[in-house]
């Protein structure tokens, strides 16, 4: 009976959540570089309750969009994916723990993986005189590593079912620090 009690109050002081989100708008942005309209996103998350208020876990969380970068010089559009996958130590504050409406503020912060998976380069102006088209590197994908600062606030519905906003900060501008709007299950 005691390991009965003893295992419930530890599962009830562990959540998981599951969510998806969609970025459709970012707060860096770049003239001459990678250019993309919005990010999806899914994520995995769990929270251990600390204390009435708190709570403090780990994320994990994919971001992925179709990219591009056009060469005003050479004339050539370059076409492909970019995925960055993160994770994220998380704490959060919770405004009204328990009851049906449960606003919060959070912040996480950790390791990216972006990989930038380029397909197809095409030349899409006439070409230029004296330039050796035949020279032109193939597409690739390369990969870089970024530290991502994540705040986000948002709110909880029923103790399930929660709403929230959040970016990705980072001196990285492949990342541009995507506006997230999210939604997400919590079990």
């Amino acid at each position: 009976m005691l390991a009965i009690l003893s295992a419930s109050r530890l599962s009830a002081q562990n959540r998981f959540e599951a969510g998806i989100g969609y970025a459709p708008f970012f707060l860096e942005y770049v003239d001459d570089g990678i250019q993309f309209k919005g990010k999806f996103d899914a994520y995995l998350e769990w929270r251990y309750v600390i204390g009435k208020h708190f709570d403090a876990g780990a994320q994990l969380d994919y971001k992925a969009c179709p990219i591009s970068v056009y060469d005003f010089m050479d004339g050539l559009l370059t076409t492909g994916n970019q995925h960055c996958v993160s994770l994220l130590a998380n704490a959060d504050f919770n405004f009204l723990p328990g009851k049906k409406i449960n606003p919060y503020i959070g912040i996480g912060m950790g390791p990216a993986l972006i990989v930038n998976n380029w397909t197809t380069r095409e030349q899409v102006t006439p070409e230029r005189p004296g330039f050796d088209y035949s020279v032109i590197p193939p597409v690739q994908a390369y990969t870089k590593f970024a530290l991502v600062v994540s705040p986000r606030f948002g709110m909880e519905l029923f103790g399930h079912l929660r709403l929230s906003v959040s970016t990705d900060a980072s001196f990285n501008s492949d990342i541009r620090w995507p506006v997230c709007f999210n939604i997400g299950w919590t079990f």
